[in-house]
This record gives C-alpha cells, structure tokens and sequence, in this order.
C-alpha cells in the first residue's frame, strides 16, 4: 500500500529586510512566531566591501528561510519589490526544492490579518 503524504503548505511574506511564515495546522493558516531578519552590513571599507556583504548576507538570509521552508510541498512567496525572485532564483539552486511547487505573488506591507487572509485564500482556490 502506498504512503498517504498529506501536503504541507507555508506561505512566507518577504521583503529585502524580514520574511514572516504563514503555515497550517489542521487546516488552520496562522503566522509563525519566528521571523528571519537579514543581516546588515555595518562597515566602511567602500563600494566594493559593501557589495560583497550584501551578497553574502542576501545568500545567508535566503538560506535560512530556505531551511525553514523544507518540510513544506507547497510553497506561496510574496511581498514587495524583487526580493521574492531573488529568493526563487537562490530555491531553484537546490535540489530539496525540486520537486516543490512555488508560486510568486505581489503585496505590499499587510497587516497579520491580511496577510493570514491572502495565504488562506491561495491555497483554498
């Protein structure tokens, strides 16, 4: 007999700064305690040290939210400006995300309700 896997969903808020998860449990959709915060860089050794760091930073911080996204089949990102492509690009790189479904969207700053709401309403449509 075959293994009934019942998929696992997360939809994660982002932007270049913060990303919030939205996840279900018994089919409830609720935002997650932990949030990621990307790093900064603080230094004063010119343009090129500080795109360096940037760099770096953005591929720690897409790291970690990557980890927390592997449990999850299904997967929902959005938020404000590129910083959900960036992160699908970083996804698209690694082999646990293969056989993961991802899907962008777009939203501004929402507030928990909304953004519980948005989640809830992608998954069930």
């Amino acid at each position: 007999m075959k293994d009934q896997h019942q998929k696992q969903y997360a939809g994660v808020w982002m932007d270049h700064h913060q990303a919030m998860f939205i996840t279900a449990t018994d089919g409830e959709f609720a935002i997650q305690e932990e949030r990621i915060i990307a790093g900064e860089y603080h230094g004063d050794k010119g343009e090129h040290a500080y795109n360096n760091a940037e760099k770096t930073d953005n591929r720690k911080y897409f790291k970690t939210i990557g980890h927390h996204l592997l449990p999850f089949d299904e997967i929902f990102i959005f938020g404000p400006g590129k910083s959900q492509e960036e992160l699908l690009n970083f996804l698209h790189e690694d082999n646990h995300f293969k056989s993961k479904k991802i899907t962008l969207g777009c939203a501004e700053k929402m507030t928990d309700p909304q953004t519980v709401a948005k989640v809830r309403e992608f998954f069930k449509s």
